[in-house]
């Protein structure tokens, strides 16, 4: 009967199917968007962004059952005969299809009826994968074909050139504009892209819910305002590195997308109070917010994040070298517990601002980074703990005033912290590490290294002292007898003895990786004991270690890195 069906009108519809398919059914890169992959931004889950809260298909915004895809003008001829296949419900139909995963099974239904194809075809087209550069010329080209036999650019619900950033040109990128029912734009990278095509595409775009433009240099704040004007079921945007995005760009984010989840900032180096303090006061829905090396901002805006944005869940201020304590909640106290200070950003000219009274728990606060917020003290800390007490990841490196009553404050965050960085505390002592170990019984991955690379943040579970020169071997005792430690660095704990790492090869069969640089003090055969002991090893820093520094040993050493501090390239 189905085959019937076929033979009349096959050869007008799935011929024009068949060599217009965007995808290469015959490639596993095929299935990349049928599987989840966690974002490489975020350390939340993106569970609030799924596409349950999107209508499913492009032809029915409106409907709460989904129906097949309309065919274009070029409608083929309908068969004489009919399929009893025709007689099943179309919302039934797509509801099976729905849970064929792989492309290359979703071609096949296609082919086997009008029905089968109609019902199919917007769910091969929702994701398209680009596996060459080649794949991408030919989509546009069909997408510029007036003879389609559907609408194609009307499926299309994602896009991600992230594989091809370098490649993508403005003509190329020009031909998506058709896709005005698009959801979700991935550019990263894409250098090539001139601010003139993004201004003119970017704002065909009014369905958009995530961009991510991170290291698009060209992107001007014109580009910006155009889709903050258009697209305002906007929940999520990635700006990273676009250091011509100013502050009218960021208000007008502020103004037109409310339902704003996560902004990511990072680099913007012409942001302002004005442009921040915006999104805290008119995107009340925020979860995460970075804004590293925003270093023009003052305390005022980060106030306001904590005033007004009580589920936020990720907060990246690091290199803002301006805050102060008076830009995070006071810590709990009899005066504190009563309501939430009216006047908390007003002050008068050349006056302090008064302690931030917040009333509230900040429960879903899992992230905090104040790298490099140098003026910060104990006081912070201890406001930060008493208003977030489930944060699993707390970044202090080089906040230098620290002592170990911030460490002592730390510990009461117990099996919830899996992340600790407090690198060039150097008033950090034993005593107060001893209790950290004790009390966070739940850390993994420990990591003093003294120059902290931020791209394997994403390697949750870590704690770091960097420069923490009064520690001792009795630090290392102690963390040593964490029971899931995978990490450690000990970069420059200058003295630091062979006892140290003979206690972490008896004590650990799981450690993955450690930094040993610059521990003058370590011999060869504590290392070479370490190697027999720890199977899973995977990484050893020994850089600058003058036991090390024989010929027969440097041959094992690999070249030092490209991107790399003075002092570390003349020792490795």
């Amino acid at each position: 009967m189905l085959r019937h069906e076929e033979k009349q009108g096959g050869h007008v519809l799935f011929g024009v199917a068949t060599r217009l398919h965007p995808t290469s059914v015959s490639s596993p890169a095929t299935t990349m968007y049928k599987h989840h992959v966690p974002s490489t931004t975020s350390l939340s889950d993106d569970g609030d962004d799924n596409d349950e809260e999107a209508p499913p298909f492009a032809f029915c915004p409106d409907r709460l059952q989904p129906v097949p895809a309309q065919w274009s003008a070029h409608r083929p001829l309908q068969p004489a005969f009919q399929s009893p296949i025709t007689t099943v419900p179309h919302e039934v139909v797509i509801q099976i299809l729905k849970h064929l995963h792989s492309p290359r099974d979703l071609f096949a239904v296609m082919r086997v009826s009008r029905t089968f194809c109609q019902c199919a075809v917007e769910l091969l087209w929702h994701k398209p994968t680009f596996p060459k550069y080649d794949t991408i010329h030919k989509m546009t080209v069909l997408l510029r074909t007036s003879q389609q036999t559907f609408t194609y650019a009307r499926f299309i619900r994602r896009l991600n050139f992230l594989n091809h950033g370098s490649d993508l040109t403005d003509d190329l990128f020009r031909n998506f504009k058709h896709c005005d029912r698009l959801e979700r734009l991935t550019l990263i990278g894409c250098k090539n892209l001139s601010a003139s095509a993004l201004s003119n595409v970017l704002p065909v775009f009014p369905n958009l819910v995530a961009i991510d433009l991170s290291n698009v240099v060209n992107t001007t704040s014109g580009a910006v305002i155009g889709l903050a004007t258009i697209a305002n079921r906007l929940q999520g945007i990635n700006l990273t590195g676009c250091d011509q995005v100013s502050d009218d760009a960021v208000t007008a984010l502020a103004t037109n997308c409310p339902l704003l989840r996560r902004v990511k900032l990072s680099g913007l180096s012409l942001l302002t109070d004005k442009s921040i303090s915006a999104l805290a006061e008119g995107c009340p829905m925020l979860l995460e917010i970075d804004l590293h090396n925003c270093n023009l901002l003052t305390d005022a805006p980060i106030r306001l994040i904590w005033t007004n944005l009580i589920h936020m869940r990720e907060m990246r201020l690091s290199h803002c070298t301006q805050l102060t304590n008076a830009a995070f909640p006071a810590p709990f106290g009899q005066d504190a517990m009563d309501s939430v200070n009216p006047f908390a950003t007003v002050r008068l000219e050349n006056e302090e601002l008064p302690p931030l009274i917040v009333n509230r728990v900040f429960d879903n606060l899992r992230m905090l980074d104040l790298t490099g917020c140098l003026h910060i003290t104990d006081q912070t800390v201890e406001g930060i703990i008493s208003h977030a007490p489930k944060i699993r990841n707390l970044v202090l490196s080089k906040c230098v005033l620290l002592t170990d009553r911030a460490v002592e404050t730390i510990c009461r965050l117990g099996r919830h912290l899996h992340y600790l960085h407090l690198g060039h505390a150097s008033k950090i002592t034993d005593g107060s590490v001893r209790l950290l170990a004790r009390a966070c019984t739940r850390i993994r991955y420990i990591d003093f290294a003294s120059e902290f690379q931020f791209l394997d943040f994403y390697t949750r579970f870590l704690i770091s002292f960097a420069d923490c020169v009064l520690l001792t071997d009795m630090s290392v005792f102690e963390l040593s007898a964490l029971p899931k430690l995978r990490r450690v660095g000990l970069v420059r704990v200058n003295q630091l003895t062979d006892e140290a790492i003979y206690a972490l090869a008896e004590r650990h069969a799981t450690l993955e990786r450690i930094h040993l640089s610059y521990c003058d003090q370590i011999s060869v055969m504590a290392i070479h004991f370490l190697l027999l002991k720890l199977h899973k090893l995977t990484h050893l820093s020994l850089t600058g270690v003058p036991a090390f520094r024989q010929p027969e040993l440097q041959r094992y050493c690999r070249e030092a890195p490209k991107v790399c501090i003075p002092p570390l390239t003349m020792a490795c």
